[in-house]
């Protein structure tokens, strides 16, 4: 790759990057765009051979920018240059049947929604008791089995709490009835038992308290380690309600198709699949394995695109600014009322905190830019 030329700020207010680069695509010669801000760009010849014939059309472009052949739209360049495929006429309509996508629905999208609503169902009809009430015990959830199976982790304490129940149900803890020899055993097992719960709740606990160690907080990777490796993708599945699988599932649908379409069947799975283990590790090691939802995924699907569009505004993605910046808005905005509640909670009894994947998000979006300023993730011919 080679770089072309470079339109300066002042040059931009008469030449246009973007359509020197569609026009460029039009003849054949593959190229990227890169914005350099404030309006600078930069043209890059991918084709190292083909830079003579690149030199000579911008010397064209630069003595007649008005000329008619430099204002085909990007669309039209594309299709010119066997990138994406021409218009069927014979189904103009097909483009407004789609539902909250710009681009025709992926297999793997598709799968993906759909998984995560089964799965929600399947929850909702699982769900049990509330965190039980035992004096000396650890509130815990008691969680549905769909749950049990697809967190990311499921330690030891929560397991000895589901034997627990066997010998002990939540009728009896209520009525507050003894427990058995059996449950007594389990109570004094679970009292003994560490428990991962997170680096943020180990420095919050270390610095209200000196002497509680900041190095270990009990056994990590419990049940990866035993070789469930599915449970580093599947927490993307689970949601806690339906406002929660609502948005992650409108965000993804927006986003999810047309990364898709673009980049093609095996470079999509196999994004998802980074930004997933990526996203719910991070949020794990911050926060214990108690998270779930897709947000780390769509805010990394994001960040892709916003790489891709400065990488390569002819592969036309959709994500428009104000969209973007009210994503960072949210998150950083959820990080800032994190903060706040870090230090309400080391400089008092204040002990509540945001029930929000917000470690997943950040990761999420770092990830997935990274990964949209990867060549490989280019738009793939049709």
């Amino acid at each position: 790759m080679r770089l072309l030329t470079t339109f300066t700020k002042a040059e931009t207010e008469t030449l246009n990057p973007f359509a020197f680069s569609y026009f460029l695509l039009t003849k054949g010669i593959e190229n990227q765009c890169e914005d350099q801000g404030p309006e600078s760009y930069r043209i890059w010849i991918v084709d190292e051979d083909q830079v003579g014939k690149a030199e000579s059309y911008l010397e064209e472009y630069r003595s007649n920018p008005n000329d008619p052949k430099f204002k085909s739209n990007y669309e039209t360049a594309l299709r010119a240059a066997n990138i994406i495929p021409p218009v069927d006429e014979t189904t103009p309509t097909a483009q407004k049947r789609r539902f909250l996508s710009p681009s025709p629905y992926g297999k793997l999208s598709i799968v993906i929604i759909i998984a995560a609503i089964l799965i929600f169902f399947i929850s909702m009809m699982q769900k049990e008791a509330a965190p039980l009430e035992i004096p000396g015990v650890p509130k815990l959830p008691v969680l549905p089995k769909i749950e049990r199976l697809l967190l990311y982790d499921y330690p030891l304490i929560m397991q000895l709490q589901d034997d627990l129940l066997k010998v002990y149900p939540k009728k009896a803890i209520d009525a507050k009835e003894p427990p058995p020899p059996e449950a007594v055993k389990l109570i004094k097992e679970i009292q003994n038992t560490p428990v991962w719960t997170g680096f943020y709740d180990r420095i919050v606990s270390h610095i209200k308290d000196k002497d509680t160690p900041l190095s270990y907080h009990g056994p990590l990777f419990e049940k990866i380690s035993q070789g469930q490796l599915w449970r580093l993708i599947t927490p993307i599945f689970l949601h806690y309600d339906f406002i929660h699988i609502f948005f992650n599932l409108l965000w993804f649908m927006l986003l999810a198709n047309q990364i898709e379409y673009r980049i093609g069947f095996w470079r999509y799975l196999l994004l998802i699949l980074l930004s997933a283990i990526v996203s719910n590790t991070a949020q794990y090691l911050m926060s214990g394995p108690l998270f779930m939802g897709l947000s780390g995924v769509v805010v990394a699907l994001a960040g892709f695109i916003f790489a891709r569009q400065q990488a390569a505004p002819w592969e036309g993605y959709l994500l428009h600014r104000l969209t973007l910046l009210f994503l960072a808005i949210f998150v950083f905005g959820v990080f800032l009322l994190q903060v706040i509640f870090f230090f309400l909670q080391i400089s008092g009894n204040f002990n509540s905190t945001i029930p929000i994947a917000n470690t997943a998000h950040i990761s999420g979006g770092i990830i997935g830019y990274l990964l949209g300023r990867l060549r490989f993730f280019s738009l793939q011919p049709k």
